[in-house]
């Protein structure tokens, strides 16, 4: 597949990748990162696109940090309101493990940024407050240095949200460019892409009614991709929207590379079986040039091999 580019003064300009997906219409389901836990950083902006090196925090303690979060395996995430608050007294700071019944978010106010590196990242609980289960937080990308098409799409949707007692964040890069305006609801590790100021109202009242919105869903970073599409498509088949009514069990190779995973929901389980390609070379984030072959996935017939009524 040739990308088609615009020539500039200055020379080309590649298309924007959110807009290309959304040509493409590249499906949603199955594209959420995998993240073993959560540092969420209150940062006032300017955001420079290393979120730890190039936002205003001391360049050596964001070394410091970026080497220990890389360590254990923990995404580490500045967060901002649209107000940018004057952290002079301290910042927010969120310690979150993503899960389904076991998750968890704690949060804390660090007033000395030293503090950071004495963060307990094997996320024991119990360093900080923990969020009520009806408090989940929600992030928005509008990290524009990292890719424009996340400050393009994710700014109106802070905008239409607004701070909601603290609930609603703008966000460094989540994962997904091209996917963008991206969503992330904590501590569920639940994303969603392509999301609208008019979906994102729908999404954060759905969710805490305890529901997902399929439409924009592309799955939880708890689920390696594959389980994630399975997940969809018995929530698809089954017509099932609760939080928790879908959980993928276990994933199984097939010699012929296909990967059969077991799913339970309240009727009982289901077999899908997945067939993993690649898809033509395409532009995945803009503001990098980044052309990538994304996996593409689909369920091979039956969608669902049903074992519950």
């Amino acid at each position: 597949m040739s990308v088609q580019t615009t020539m500039s003064p200055e020379g080309w300009t590649p298309p924007a990748c959110a807009a290309l997906s959304r040509s493409l219409q590249e499906p949603l389901c199955g594209t959420a990162p995998r993240v073993r836990g959560w540092l969420l950083i209150e940062q006032p902006g300017p955001w420079g696109r290393d979120r730890l090196r190039q936002s205003r925090l001391d360049p050596v303690l964001g070394d410091a940090l970026a080497a220990r979060c890389a360590d254990a395996g923990v995404r580490p995430v500045l967060i901002r309101t649209r107000e940018r608050r004057d952290v002079a007294a301290g910042r927010h700071v969120y310690l979150v493990r993503p899960g389904r019944a076991d998750g968890w978010a704690e949060r804390l106010l660090v007033r000395d940024d030293r503090e950071l590196l004495d963060l307990d990242l094997d996320l024991s609980p119990g360093v900080g407050e923990r969020l009520d289960p009806t408090e989940s937080l929600f992030l928005v990308c509008t990290h524009g240095k990292k890719d424009a098409c996340c400050a393009s799409f994710g700014r109106p949707v802070v905008t239409g949200l607004g701070h909601r007692d603290g609930r609603v964040w703008e966000s460094t890069h989540v994962g997904g460019d091209r996917f963008a305006a991206t969503m992330v609801c904590l501590p569920s590790g639940i994303y969603y892409g392509r999301v609208t100021a008019e979906a994102a109202e729908h999404i954060v009242a759905e969710h805490d009614h305890g529901r997902v919105v399929l439409e924009h869903y592309r799955g939880r970073c708890t689920d390696d991709p594959v389980l994630q599409f399975a997940e969809h498509t018995v929530r698809v088949e089954r017509s099932l929207l609760g939080l928790d009514d879908v959980i993928p069990l276990s994933a199984t190779p097939r010699p012929d590379g296909d990967t059969d995973v077991l799913v339970r929901h309240p009727a009982g389980t289901d077999l899908v079986r997945v067939r993993t390609t690649s898809a033509e070379p395409r532009l995945t984030a803009c503001s990098a040039g980044v052309v990538d072959s994304p996996d593409r996935f689909e369920a091979a017939p039956p969608p669902v091999r049903r074992s519950g009524s």
